[in-house]
């Protein structure tokens, strides 16, 4: 068993010593997780190396390309089980097919990147439409968002260049990580229990929004199964205007 620190850049540096070694491990496991494999399984820990990250990251461009380092982030954040060995064969495999690997489609692990990622692509597409920011009494922009996979750091630099200008914060409320861009610096931190605080005018514009939706909705024309499929009940859940039949009058009521 590989033990690394759980995040991309330390799969890499993982990745990197088990390709240098020639070895293939049982598993990678995320720091933190290792206690709950087999008692009789050997670990070893890899520590992050920025320069190893570096050396990589230059590897996969020059050998694959960048798409190919693209698609194992994508498939990484998507945080499915099983990823990171999926990511390691793809990446042993890339090194002598180079680009042509994606073609290689009847090898499993080539599959299993491409959906992984195409699925933390597609989420990220979404979080970006739906995203709503909410005016905090500090002056500060807010918005929390549910996302099935860590799409965090692909969706802060999307609104740090169009809203680079704003001072902000994205909070992924499952994950309790958050982006802040200020003076249109980004910077990434930890944010348990992290609660907004709602300024006056931000209070009476959701509520004209409310009252608007309800306002223009046509009850004989509701048709909750087809707003689930445009816009699923998760994602609702960080949204300002809350569409009618969205929630439950009491949830929309507090």
């Amino acid at each position: 068993m590989l033990v690394y620190d759980g995040e991309f850049e330390g799969l890499l540096c993982a990745v990197a010593h088990c390709l240098d070694e020639g070895e293939e491990p049982d598993d990678f496991l995320p720091r933190g997780s290792a206690a709950q494999t087999s008692l009789f399984a050997e670990e070893v820990t890899v520590e992050t190396d920025p320069a190893r990250v570096d050396e990589m990251c230059a590897r996969i461009r020059g050998h694959i390309s960048a798409g190919a380092l693209r698609r194992c982030l994508y498939a990484f954040l998507s945080e499915e089980k099983g990823r990171e060995m999926h990511i390691f064969r793809y990446l042993r495999l890339a090194f002598i097919h180079g680009r042509e690997v994606d073609a290689h489609l009847r090898h499993a692990s080539v599959r299993a990147v491409r959906d992984m990622g195409r699925r933390t692509a597609h989420e990220a597409h979404r979080i970006r439409g739906f995203l709503r920011f909410r005016g905090l009494r500090n002056g500060l922009y807010y918005a929390p968002m549910q996302a099935k996979c860590d799409v965090l750091r692909l969706v802060a630099p999307y609104f740090q260049r169009r809203m680079g200008d704003q001072d902000w914060v994205i909070h992924d409320l499952a994950r309790e990580r958050a982006a802040l861009c200020r003076r249109g610096e980004l910077a990434f931190f930890a944010a348990p229990g992290f609660e907004p605080d709602l300024s006056q005018s931000e209070l009476r514009a959701q509520k004209l929004w409310r009252d608007y939706f309800e306002v223009i909705a046509v009850a004989e024309r509701l048709n909750p199964r087809l707003q689930r499929n445009l816009m699923p009940e998760r994602y609702r859940r960080t949204l300002i205007e809350e569409p009618r039949g969205s929630r439950p009058a009491s949830h929309r009521d507090r």
